[in-house]
């Protein structure tokens, strides 16, 4: 059975109403960085590697957004699994780090934690410790995060990898890290 597009993002509002239910740490995390996660494009827009992959369907939240970009890529030009056919959608705020809060990508609505899948197929939250070109203090500080954050964040993963092109992407995501030798930080 087919879903439409209105209950496609009818199912990513709930997941957005459940990730605004709770918070990485009980402050603005923004203020021990200055926002650098939101604001580091507003200084060089060259760096087209900072926007913000969305999950299948989550390009929907954007049509009429006045706040974000939308970016489509064809999944054969960038690393993707090959079970995505059709296009890539990536969304950058146009004003960081004044974006539409209500319509923030899941990406940035879980981080600092992102989903891996180990060889074994057995599902973990971990740190993202990418090499982007600014530090995280919640990551660098190894300041603590907030258990409901961390039990929703997973919940939501978990719903969203049975979504097989969410999965292959996790999948493959984790299997360049485990190539690249990273070391990660499981969560739970």
């Amino acid at each position: 059975m087919e879903v439409t597009a209105e209950e496609m993002k009818n199912t990513i509002r709930k997941i957005y109403d459940e990730l605004d239910k709770v918070s990485p740490v009980d402050f603005d995390c923004g203020k021990l960085c200055g926002e650098v996660c939101c604001v580091y494009d507003e200084e060089d827009y060259r760096n087209e590697d900072l926007a913000l992959y969305l999950i299948p369907g989550e390009e929907l939240m954007y049509e009429d957004s006045d706040s974000f970009e939308l970016y489509c890529l064809n999944p054969k030009e960038v690393k993707y699994p090959y079970s995505w056919k059709d296009s890539v959608y990536l969304v950058k705020c146009k004003n960081p780090p004044k974006c539409d809060r209500d319509i923030r990508p899941i990406q940035c609505r879980t981080f600092p934690l992102i989903p891996h899948i180990t060889k074994k197929g057995d599902f973990h939250l971990i740190f993202d410790e990418s090499e982007f070109p600014y530090k995280c203090p919640i990551i660098h500080d190894d300041i603590r995060l907030n258990d409901d954050f961390i039990t929703v964040t997973y919940n939501i993963w978990c719903i969203l990898i049975t979504n097989p092109l969410v999965y292959d992407l996790v999948a493959m995501d984790s299997r360049l890290r485990d190539n690249r030798k990273v070391d990660y930080q499981i969560v739970l």
